[in-house]
């Protein structure tokens, strides 16, 4: 592994760590108001027929207990990877775009899965730099980068893609028990969290390695994106802040 990419992963650990600790969690509490960042770097719009590598979603949802702990269900996770990924390529083809869809695990560079990580640093130190009280006064710009390894993602069938899309999906639904104490809480005038997901993306040049557009945005209530309808909406409406 790169010295560059060892030094982004240890920053966006720390990063991710200042988060957890702080007041703005990763994963939103349903009540506790929406999260909605987005920054980019001033670009045209792409032109149609733009080649775009989609990896694969990382999705990790859970299950929220009456008790507050988190059970994972990955048949959850599976469902929404499913229908982000389908949503998403959805929309970038009706946008006359070119999509290819890539799981980073079938790489066999251990680069590019590398990549991965180094992505998820990244998006924790532009969370972590947009944060009221985090901001770094050494980033006082949107300028990012995944560096030049960025490479070890072009396909082997030779295409060049013109951008790389990374997307990374977290949280918790409530199960019935904690939705009833919700309830009863409510009467004694306490509140009571009942989960909440937030969806990371960013659009890398694959010229460049830079980051061209950040969005960390909270899913809005009523919206599941284990279901194809859910993931479609969420998708829609973050369709109006992309630079595609």
């Amino acid at each position: 592994m790169g010295e560059f990419m060892k030094r982004t992963l240890t920053t966006g650990a720390l990063a991710l760590a200042f988060l957890c600790a702080g007041m703005t969690a990763a994963v939103p509490a349903a009540h506790a108001g929406p999260i909605d960042r987005i920054q980019s770097v001033k670009m045209e719009k792409p032109a149609e027929g733009t080649p775009i590598l989609l990896i694969q979603p990382e999705v990790s949802l859970s299950l929220l207990t009456a008790a507050g702990g988190q059970e994972p269900k990955e048949e959850w996770s599976r469902d929404a990877r499913k229908h982000l990924a389908s949503a998403l390529t959805d929309l970038l083809t009706t946008r006359k775009y070119k999509v290819s869809t890539v799981d980073i695990q079938s790489y066999e560079d251990p680069d590019a899965v590398q990549l991965l990580k180094l992505n998820e640093a990244v998006s924790n130190s532009i969370t972590s730099n947009i944060t009221p009280g985090l901001i770094m006064p050494t980033k006082p710009t949107f300028d990012w980068t995944l560096g030049d390894g960025i490479k070890a993602l072009m396909p082997a069938d030779g295409t060049s893609p013109s951008y790389v899309m990374f997307v990374d999906a977290k949280g918790t639904y409530s199960s019935g028990g904690r939705a009833a104490m919700m309830v009863g809480m409510a009467a004694l005038g306490v509140a009571m969290p009942m989960g909440g997901q937030v969806i990371q993306m960013t659009l890398v040049d694959m010229k460049t390695g830079k980051v061209v557009w950040y969005s960390n945005v909270a899913v809005p209530a009523g919206v599941d994106i284990r279901e194809p309808a859910g993931a479609q909406v969420w998708m829609n409406e973050l369709a109006k802040k992309m630079p595609l």
